[in-house]
């Protein structure tokens, strides 16, 4: 029996109510009335329960429909919720043979793939969310103020000397998710829908497309997981970074370096910009000379005051600015070589020494 992923579902969210609609790719739509449909929406949590079943036929023709009140709502980071969608389509046995003739040569398909035809099987992850644009408010997840922290992302190869392209999606989310990011800019040629539509605009205008390609699939689903909103355009003012390059491609805003294993100082700029975990990181490419000779360095983080030490002596503290991570440390002293510089915001510290 076949096991497939691309089953459509439009979900209308409204007054606390999400109404489903289930719809088949149209290779399975046809003339005839004898095929038969069982839906299943089971929940994940606690070990998972079904919550609903259903029973149609004439699946070409009549609307199957699910209609689930007080639904779990997916709400991001916060709480990345998924239904289970389960469903199975079942042909008759005398079913014409020539709906499984192949577009190209008009030849019938392998046996095998014929009589596993008889019988289809989907099962799919399902996110319940309301996300909406409020005219001169802002973006809204669930009725309550959404503020995206974009990524743009783009596929690992699906080989390489830092695993297969799974392990290092899983690694690359685990990064994103650590930066504070919640929001990722995605752009494949192969995007088809994986099945699921919203009614209504979100904020790119966009409808949920449909995923074909393995390896996209694969993305999206580690994304919902996870709790990142996915869409291939977002309206925003900021510049949004980059988390991988293309070959031989080099910009400021890359947050993974060319050899695909280090991260760069612009990733820590966004952590510290971003995450609620504690940030302090010296920015080692930033550090200069000034025309008195003296030196500078930023310091990103997100922690209220740094203090920087100058060979273990007091220099300076600042407090925390409006708009940016960054603690700007200027006219340190740096009359002999080796120098030790060591900085400090609350429970964190790390030092350096310039020579």
């Amino acid at each position: 029996m076949q096991m497939r992923k691309d089953l459509i579902i439009i979900v209308n969210l409204e007054n606390g109510k999400a109404q489903l609609e289930f719809k088949l790719p149209e290779e399975f739509l046809t003339e005839r009335r004898e095929t038969e449909m069982r839906m299943e929406i089971w929940e994940t949590a606690g070990g998972g329960r079904p919550i609903f079943y259903g029973n149609y036929r004439n699946v070409d023709q009549d609307p199957m429909t699910a209609l689930l009140l007080r639904p779990h709502l997916w709400n991001g980071r916060k709480d990345p919720y998924l239904y289970q969608v389960r469903a199975w389509l079942r042909f008759p046995t005398g079913i014409d043979s020539s709906l499984f003739k192949t577009e190209d040569s008009g030849k019938f398909r392998d046996s095998e793939d014929f009589e596993n035809r008889r019988e289809v099987y989907w099962q799919r992850d399902l996110a319940i969310y309301d996300l909406r644009v409020i005219e001169k408010k802002g973006i809204y997840l669930n009725e309550a103020e959404f503020h995206p922290h974009i990524v743009e992302y783009r596929l690992p190869p699906q080989l390489s000397e830092y695993g297969t392209q799974d392990e290092q999606m899983e690694r690359d989310l685990e990064r994103l998710a650590r930066m504070g990011a919640n929001a990722i800019l995605f752009h494949n040629d192969d995007r088809k829908s994986e099945g699921q539509e919203k009614t209504g605009q979100d904020n790119a205008g966009q409808k949920n497309g449909v995923r074909q390609n393995p390896g996209t699939d694969h993305f999206y689903r580690l994304c919902l997981k996870r709790g990142f909103l996915v869409k291939d355009l977002w309206i925003t003012d900021e510049k949004i970074p980059i988390y991988r390059g293309l070959p031989g491609e080099t910009t400021q805003e890359m947050l993974l370096s060319e050899d695909g294993r280090t991260l760069t100082e612009h990733y820590y700029y966004y952590q510290a910009k971003w995450s609620r975990e504690p940030v302090l990181y010296p920015a080692l490419s930033t550090l200069h000379r000034q025309e008195n000779g003296l030196l500078s360095l930023t310091v990103y983080s997100n922690q209220k005051k740094v203090v920087l030490y100058v060979d273990g002596v007091l220099f300076l503290f600042q407090s925390a600015q409006t708009g940016g991570p960054e603690f700007i440390f200027e006219d340190i002293p740096a009359e002999k070589l080796p120098l030790h510089l060591a900085v400090e915001a609350g429970n964190l510290s790390t030092s350096l020494t310039i020579r």
